[in-house]
């Protein structure tokens, strides 16, 4: 599992997954949330615009890292974090732990956020760690 993990298949496959558990949490908080928060068309057009450009730029580093790109590594490892760092934010400030929001879905979107987010920065930075090494041997 470990070499699996660590490997360049790895990261890609893990943060491809954060990526997918972010726009299955991004869906529940355009349903749920933001109109709450953004209640006029601009608020949710700039809303939608901020959203695009985060999974864009998170599918443009994956294409790039495919090729073994150290640039999409990065952005890989970035959006993870990000994605990570989501989960984090809406876990103790946003929806605390248990979110009621949309029947208890929301807290399922958050848990798999934060989880996807985390073993995905994780294997793309043990990844860029250890390509990193073989580079300076």
């Amino acid at each position: 599992m470990k070499p699996w993990f660590t490997s360049l298949n790895g990261a890609i496959m893990l943060s491809a997954v954060a990526l997918l558990s972010m726009l299955a949490r991004t869906f529940l908080d355009f349903q749920f949330v933001f109109n709450e928060f953004a209640p006029s068309p601009g608020q949710a057009g700039l809303a939608i615009l901020v959203m695009t450009a985060i999974f864009g730029g998170w599918l443009w580093a994956l294409l790039a890292a495919v090729q073994n790109s150290r640039a999409g590594l990065i952005g890989a490892l970035g959006f993870s974090l990000l994605g990570f760092g989501g989960g984090l934010a809406t876990m103790f400030a946003l929806c605390p732990s248990p979110c009621p929001t949309a029947g208890g879905l929301m807290e399922i979107a958050n848990w798999t956020h934060l989880i996807t987010g985390l073993l995905a920065a994780a294997s793309v930075g043990l990844y860029l760690r250890q390509s990193g090494k073989a580079q300076m041997a």
